[in-house]
């Protein structure tokens, strides 16, 4: 029986959709909800402590990946499965904590439920990359950002507009419910690896170890420097809007566009650019459209309305999903065949680490001095960052040329 191009791309955004919720949940839902409570924003900056694991998962991602679990054919799927369903109770947990309590004791929750969203992804990128070929892996890539965005719409939205009305309780039930609903469909569709990453690992056991900096280091800094300036304006977008006022029932409305209408045309866009250019030339634009956002917005800031703003912001979020595609699509490209899941997971650890910390100084940053200041050494960061991002991707365009395989890259590392 043919498989329909439609089914073959449903457990994908499943994977996503469910990372992007809990991630919005954290640093929108649950920072919003607290913003409208009156926390100050160096009390919410700590919000991004939750990154942490996300940090970290690089080091437990080569142990993960050899000790996955298989599931139906798929050598990671039953990992992935018993993860999720943890997050489940986890949300229900959360959600029995009332938000009046400590701060602090809501933020450890969080902290765990993030491991355990981090530990998730390991196994999602592990699927998403053996189940693809070069050819097909555009449109996981889609399903990829695509899918993180349209979980904004549950983490963000949903959450907020059933917290409002149902309560802090109501909105974590009805995630947890949805978090089960989400394992459906992966469990009936998700396939078998098409390229043989399961029996090289029997022979070369992932590891993380000197030779992998050695062999990944001009990726792991160009991942590092990439989002410097977007980073910093998507941590401040939640809180400069609550501070104009705005309900939860509006910011959620606003977040909603941001994440299906405004990055779904950053998605067709990326993938237009990808089609025409590569991938990996498109990285620089996009560092070059991230650098101009942040230069208008820390110059207008005085004189930007209501509207403005969310128009503005509505913007950064385009070019953040522009970015996020081409991205992911190199990055993917770049895994050894031995250990796709853990590399990926390193990548992904040093995207998160900058993340936490330029959303920690920001908001910290934007307490002790203002908006406008902290946006003006966002945009001095982006501007700083350029010089470095083109020696780098001169560097990728060499090393990682066309019919220079991964493989091949570990080999001229032992070399």
């Amino acid at each position: 029986m043919t498989e329909s191009p439609i089914t073959r791309y449903l457990p994908y955004w499943c994977f996503y959709l469910h990372q992007g919720m809990i991630t919005a949940l954290i640093m929108q839902g649950v920072a919003g909800y607290f913003r409208h409570a009156g926390l100050d924003l160096a009390q919410l900056s700590w919000l991004s402590l939750t990154f942490l694991p996300w940090i970290a998962k690089c080091l437990w991602a080569p142990w993960g990946e050899r000790h996955a679990l298989p599931l139906r054919g798929n050598p990671y799927l039953g990992s992935l499965v018993l993860l999720q369903i943890a997050m489940a109770i986890m949300l229900v947990g959360i959600g029995m904590i009332s938000p009046d309590q400590s701060v602090l004791a809501i933020v450890i929750a969080l902290m765990l439920l993030a491991l355990l969203s981090a530990s998730h992804d390991i196994y999602a990128d592990g699927i998403t990359i053996c189940t693809t070929s070069a050819a097909s892996r555009a449109l996981a890539n889609t399903a990829q950002v695509g899918g993180s965005y349209l979980g904004i719409l549950f983490g963000s939205y949903a959450f907020l507009s059933i917290a409002e009305q149902a309560g802090w309780r109501g909105g974590f039930f009805a995630l947890a419910g949805l978090s089960l609903l989400m394992l459906i469909l992966p469990l009936r569709y998700t396939r078998q690896p098409q390229i043989q990453h399961h029996q090289i690992q029997q022979a070369i056991r992932p590891t993380l170890n000197r030779l992998t900096f050695k062999v990944l280091w001009p990726v792991l800094a160009f991942t590092a420097i990439f989002y410097l300036a977007m980073r910093g304006m998507m941590a401040l977008q939640t809180v400069m809007l609550i501070d104009q006022k705005l309900s939860l029932s509006q910011l959620g409305m606003i977040m909603t566009v941001y994440s299906t209408v405004v990055s779904g045309v950053g998605i067709v866009l990326a993938n237009v650019l990808i089609r025409r250019m590569g991938a990996l030339r498109c990285l620089l634009p996009v560092m070059v459209t991230h650098a101009l956002l942040a230069v208008a917005l820390a110059v207008g800031y005085p004189l930007f309305t209501l509207n403005l703003w969310i128009a503005l912001f509505g913007v950064v979020n385009l070019a953040a999903a522009i970015g996020f595609v081409t991205l992911y699509n190199v990055l993917m490209g770049l895994v050894r065949p031995h250990q796709p899941a853990s590399d990926y997971a390193l990548f992904q650890s040093t995207d998160a680490a900058v993340a936490m910390i330029v959303s920690i100084a920001a908001l910290q940053l934007a307490h002790y001095t203002n908006y406008q200041t902290t946006l003006g050494v966002l945009a001095c960061f982006a501007i700083a960052s350029l010089w470095p991002a083109k020696r780098l991707s001169l560097r990728l365009s060499r090393v990682f040329s066309d019919g220079v395989t991964p493989a091949t890259v570990r080999q001229q590392g032992q070399d």
